[in-house]
């Protein structure tokens, strides 16, 4: 079925768990470990709280979406805790939840892009070096692709996001068939510095809960979606919450059937995939695929924090001009000032050339306002609102 052209420039729900899922789905790669590195330190008898811990975390994230399933009907336009603390709390705590969303974004994409490349220097310590240089290199190919268009961007990220899930789901089986790991596991355990109790579980949880970033990332970006855009989202949602559940579940299964500890030099889930599938071509094809979606991790940011800076311009908190959004919807300025922060202290060149004016959907107005983004400038050249021209301008003028 032919999809207007606005439609085509927005997600699927497939493209959408490309775009803004790696985040939550790379977790698995290091949140099981979390959980091991805390408990290993009371001995052998605190591992078997492992799998326990990882369900508890399991429920808490049925719960955190089915939560975010609600936000997503309640607010269509995105948002996530801005949009609910704004509504239901006032303005000084939706500010609140928006700069701690702002801070969470800028740091997922500065460790992931780091977890990628550390990954990488491992394999070829050569580059360790040239580390600094890769991860920028890294951050400007994903900025460049999230430039080029959110459905192009969701398009290139769908095969490592696909390839990822499958490489879980061999790990996963391939462990459960068997009763003993094909290659044998170190099972050295550091001196016992603490004794198994209320507070060592709970440390244990808190840590493991890092699985559960990104989990609202989906809920804060509901307008990318095609309509209807509220169940669209749902849907990623809910597949988000299965997928991340069951690969949960199933490693920590073959860490307790392995009696599975941290090893320095190595990481938890590098030892689950060498018992299930050997020490071989496909043990290296796994670990690339998984040194790739942990860069591709900071895709999330580039997909939620333009929407939500769109959000708070619009409400006049941050300037107008993170609200306008270039040809196949993007918010052009947004990814840019967030990609070079050096560049929000300036406005854009192509920007500060425009005249600036209020705007309605029937057109520009001094007395009327923007519902997107607050401000329209004549001349923009991503085409114009139906039937919006600015007055004394020959050029079109768009929100």
């Amino acid at each position: 079925m032919n999809q207007p052209d606005g439609e085509r420039e927005r997600l699927t729900a497939l493209g959408g768990l490309a775009a803004l899922s790696l985040d939550a789905l790379s977790s698995v790669a290091y949140g099981p470990e979390a959980i091991l590195v805390v408990l290993v330190t009371a001995g052998v008898s605190a591992l078997k709280y492992s799998l326990p811990i990882t369900a508890a975390i399991v429920v808490l994230l049925a719960a955190l979406v089915t939560s975010y399933r609600q936000v997503i009907e309640a607010f269509p336009n995105g948002g996530g805790a801005y949009a609910v603390s704004k509504r239901h709390l006032g303005k000084v705590p939706s500010l609140v939840a928006a700069a701690s969303l702002i801070v969470d974004y800028i740091l997922n994409a500065a460790v992931g892009v780091s977890a990628g490349v550390e990954a990488l220097t491992a394999a070829f310590p050569a580059l360790y070096g040239a580390r600094v240089w890769l991860c920028l290199l890294v951050l400007a190919l994903i900025t460049a692709s999230n430039m080029w268009g959110v459905v192009e961007s969701a398009r290139i990220f769908m095969v490592p996001t696909l390839a990822f899930i499958a490489a879980m789901a061999v790990v996963i089986i391939g462990g459960l068939v068997r009763s003993q790991p094909d290659v044998a596991l170190s099972h050295a355990m550091p001196s016992i510095t603490d004794s198994v109790g209320v507070l060592l579980i709970l440390k244990a949880f808190a840590s493991g809960c890092s699985a559960l970033t990104g989990v609202e990332a989906i809920a804060n970006s509901v307008p990318q979606f095609r309509k209807p855009r509220a169940k669209r989202a749902q849907h990623t949602e809910v597949w988000l919450g299965v997928l991340l559940g069951v690969m949960l579940l199933g490693l920590g299964e073959l860490i307790r059937r392995w009696d599975v500890v941290p090893q320095s030099g190595t990481t938890v889930l590098a030892q689950l995939t060498e018992g299930a599938v050997g020490h071989n071509a496909l043990y290296y094809v796994i670990q690339l695929i998984t040194l790739v979606l942990l860069a591709l991790a900071a895709n999330t940011s580039f997909g939620g924090l333009p929407v939500l800076a769109g959000l708070l311009a619009h409400d006049n908190f941050l300037p107008h001009v993170f609200g306008l959004r270039a040809d196949r919807r993007v918010y052009r300025y947004g990814i840019g000032c967030w990609r070079w922060p050096r560049r929000c202290c300036s406005s854009p060149p192509a920007v500060t050339r425009r005249r600036w004016c209020r705007c309605s959907r029937s057109g520009c107005s001094s007395a009327s306002r923007c519902p997107r983004s607050g401000w329209c400038g004549t001349g923009v050249s991503s085409g114009p609102v139906a039937g919006s021209t600015a007055p004394g301008s020959t050029a079109p003028g768009r929100c």
